[in-house]
């Protein structure tokens, strides 16, 4: 069964995807609640399995990595999610995303500074029981929050 958000649960995912730093007295200031409410809240949606982290957003090219690559591969389908815990374990791997696809169902990002650092991740995925079909250099990667007011009627267990 689905979780049941409220209008003070969705209004607290929403302020967390903008910024996961609020304090309770910030949160509790924009929602229209006491903090103790928040806390409360924010305890359940844990428990629940809503919120599972929070994490920090780092813009890489600032660091010195500026190549952030895309490539495309295939691993046979009983090797796919092993293989995906395999290729997130190097350590210029940030993503690996599974498809449920028999060909070009592994989707993996990489950043690495120079040339050099990507054909280094390249040689380590070669290594693994998989097929590099293709490879792209990411100009710009563009995403959004989810609206969890906006999309009330989607959300399992508020549909009419």
């Amino acid at each position: 069964m689905a979780y049941t958000l409220d209008d003070v649960d969705k209004q607290i995912l929403n302020a967390l995807q903008e910024n996961a730093r609020y304090t309770a007295i910030e949160l509790a200031e924009a929602v229209g609640v006491s903090d103790n409410t928040i806390h409360n809240r924010i305890d359940r949606l844990e428990e629940a399995g809503i919120v599972t982290d929070y994490t920090t957003n780092t813009d890489f090219r600032k660091l010195g990595l500026r190549l952030y690559f895309h490539f495309t591969c295939t691993a046979a389908i009983s090797e796919r999610a092993t293989v995906a815990e395999r290729a997130m374990e190097l350590s210029q791997v940030l993503e690996v995303t599974e498809l449920m696809t028999g060909q070009e169902n592994l989707h993996i990002k990489a950043v690495g500074g120079e040339d050099r650092d990507i054909t280094h991740v390249a040689e380590q995925l070669d290594q693994l029981p998989l097929e590099i079909n293709d490879e792209n250099l990411i100009r710009a990667e563009h995403t959004d929050s989810l609206d969890y007011v906006e999309l009330s009627g989607l959300i399992e267990g508020e549909r009419t």
